[in-house]
């Protein structure tokens, strides 16, 4: 009677162990089913995920939306056509303008061109004239020199009748020759004056001072000019 009771106790303990031991299992068992559960819930069944595609290709893919109607467009006023209208004649205006501008310049520019040639022919032309009328003034002094050593080498009676001669048809030859004679040899022009009419040295005496003093105004050149030529 003592011996059974510790098998007993052992087979009570036994059974603890084994229903602790059926209730963690029943435990994990429980879990495991629950997260099988979520997971089918959001992952679709391998048969679904293969109809899906078939429930796709059958069903019309959506319609492009509509184009959106655009807002009419505003015809430009009257106002604004006459202002597009004065402003493309402006346009006009001024290029055409601006074309007369650029050949008015072309002329110019040809117009000079062709006044610096002038130019030059008239500069080489003055040199030239200048150069003849030297030559002419070196000639006309040699010729006047030879002229006041005739009437240095005459007689003052003979060269005083000549001289007043030319006062009546030629005062300014007269008028050089006794410039220079009064120049070159003072002692026979002296000598003709003594022989001349006293009006006539006079006169010429008058002449030869004018000549020595330049005129002060155009008029009284011009008046001595006539003089000359009378």
């Amino acid at each position: 009677m003592r011996a059974a009771r510790p098998l007993l106790l052992l087979s009570v303990v036994l059974a603890g162990l084994l229903a602790i031991k059926g209730l963690s299992l029943a435990d994990g068992a429980l879990t495991w089913l629950g997260e099988s559960s979520a997971y089918a819930v959001d992952e679709p069944a391998p048969a679904e995920r293969e109809r899906a595609p078939a429930d796709d290709a059958g069903t019309p893919p959506p319609a492009p939306p509509l184009p959106e109607e655009s807002a009419p467009v505003a015809l430009p006023s009257q106002a604004e056509l006459d202002l597009q209208s004065r402003v493309a004649q402006r346009m006009r205006a001024l290029d055409r303008r601006a074309a007369e501008l650029d050949t008015r310049e072309q002329l110019i520019a040809v117009a000079e061109v062709r006044l610096d040639d002038r130019e030059q022919r008239l500069i080489a032309l003055r040199d030239e004239i200048l150069a003849l009328v030297g030559e002419l003034d070196t000639a006309r002094d040699t010729q006047l020199d030879a002229i006041v050593q005739v009437y240095a080498t005459m007689e003052p009676e003979a060269a005083a009748p000549v001289l007043e001669t030319l006062m009546v048809t030629d005062r300014d030859t007269l008028i050089q020759i006794a410039a220079s004679l009064q120049a070159q040899n003072p002692r026979r022009y002296s000598q003709i004056m003594e022989a001349a009419n006293a009006r006539f040295v006079a006169e010429l005496t008058t002449l030869l001072a004018a000549r020595a003093q330049p005129p002060l105004t155009r008029a009284e050149m011009e008046a001595r000019r006539v003089a000359a030529v009378d």
